[in-house]
């Protein structure tokens, strides 16, 4: 059971819970002790059933069940004083419950397992990795070793540690003074090639995974991943990550029924730690999607852009939501973000787009309203524009 504080004027508590037997129990002693199994945290959001209590001593007594969907009868008659949490205009599902800005972009993205396994190596030892275009990510959970990059810079990892590169040159991994390399593909065929017939010998054991973005969005990251993320073991978030990675290990080796939606979630809630952590490391560069998300005036426009994507939007509309002239904003979001406002809400709505050509049956005319256009011409014009090819080729090609 989780129970979330509600937040806003429009509700007091509100209630989640996947054991409908224990509801209301739950919800008494929350509403009585305030107490709860998880803290409530901004922009947390699923797609279960909510029960809301409103401030209203009236009403207070009269929980509300209602679906998120926004066509639900019970969420269109709630009362006045009670506010739904879901986007009632919406009809992507990235926006159906509000999620902020990266969880959107995370969702649309789908990152998926391609590999994962544990290596252990003996004494002196050194692997080279090959150059690749995926997401490479692992822990050493015993041991210590150094990371060389392709650029020469060198990084010291203890046990703990967890380290994600993007799209990765060739890097090697090994002791200090360990001599020549050995090509991870050896590795792979030959796992016992690292291990040593000595009486005592030094062990190192790591975890070795990778993953990629599923098409057609895998680009929405491009301004998000780092090329590197360090965590050094001593921080609570490589706690978390190690947590994580526990379940995913066991995942990866079973074959239970639902391991693969069970991987992808694991891997978009590591990336969602692994990015959290590097924004906080960025408190001097203020540059990116992190970073925007970070400012309280452009963060408070991309959840606009993100949330009312339908919206006609301009940067003079923009600029006045969020409390800005028109230029301070432009300029500020430009420099932020790395592109003009209107171009960043283009590129959402074309990504927005594309996954509904790829993933749902609705008509055109109602991919292009979903997508902030009054005709399908318009959206015709904008999506061929920016992608290069019509919606229908589009579709042909993504089937």
């Amino acid at each position: 059971m989780r129970l979330c504080a509600g937040g806003g004027q429009g509700f007091g508590r509100r209630v989640r819970t996947r054991q409908p037997d224990h509801l209301m129990a739950g919800a008494y002693q929350f509403l009585n002790d305030g107490r709860a199994d998880e803290p409530g945290r901004p922009g947390y959001e699923d797609t279960h059933l909510d029960i809301l209590f409103c401030r209203d001593p009236a009403l207070m007594a009269r929980p509300l069940l209602f679906s998120p969907s926004s066509q639900s009868p019970l969420s269109r008659s709630l009362p006045r004083n009670i506010r739904s949490i879901y986007n009632q205009d919406s009809g992507f599902v990235y926006q159906a419950s509000k999620m902020d800005p990266l969880s959107q972009i995370i969702a649309l993205s789908k990152p998926q397992a391609l590999a994962w396994r544990v290596i252990e190596a003996h004494d002196a030892w050194c692997i080279r990795f090959p150059t690749t275009d995926v997401v490479v990510f692992g822990q050493v959970i015993e041991g210590r070793c150094q990371v060389e990059l392709a650029d020469g810079a060198q990084m010291d990892i203890q046990a703990g540690d967890f380290l994600l590169l993007a799209s990765p040159s060739s890097w090697t991994m090994g002791t200090s003074g360990s001599g020549r390399a050995v090509d991870f593909k050896s590795v792979v065929d030959d796992p016992a090639c690292l291990i040593s017939s000595a009486c005592d010998p030094t062990i190192t054991r790591f975890i070795a995974g990778a993953f990629v973005f599923a098409a057609p969005n895998a680009d929405l990251l491009t301004g998000l991943m780092h090329p590197v993320i360090h965590v050094r073991g001593a921080n609570i978030v490589a706690d978390r990550l190690e947590a994580l990675l526990r379940i995913l290990g066991d995942e990866a080796l079973a074959s239970r029924p639902g391991r693969s939606l069970i991987l992808d979630r694991l891997l978009e809630i590591m990336l969602v730690e692994s990015l959290r952590h590097r924004a906080g490391d960025l408190a001097g560069a203020k540059r990116g999607l992190l970073a925007g998300l970070e400012d309280v005036h452009i963060g408070a426009a991309l959840r606009l852009m993100h949330q009312e994507v339908q919206r006609p939007w301009t940067v003079a509309m923009l600029a006045r939501q969020v409390g800005m002239s028109r230029s301070s904003f432009a300029a500020r979001f430009t420099e932020t973000l790395g592109t003009p406002p209107m171009d960043y809400l283009l590129n959402w709505r074309m990504n927005l787009a594309k996954a509904a050509l790829t993933s749902s049956k609705k008509p055109m005319s109602e991919i292009a309203e979903l997508a902030g256009y009054q005709s399908v011409s318009a959206f015709s014009t904008a999506f061929s524009r920016a992608t290069g090819c019509s919606p229908t080729a589009y579709m042909r090609m993504s089937a």
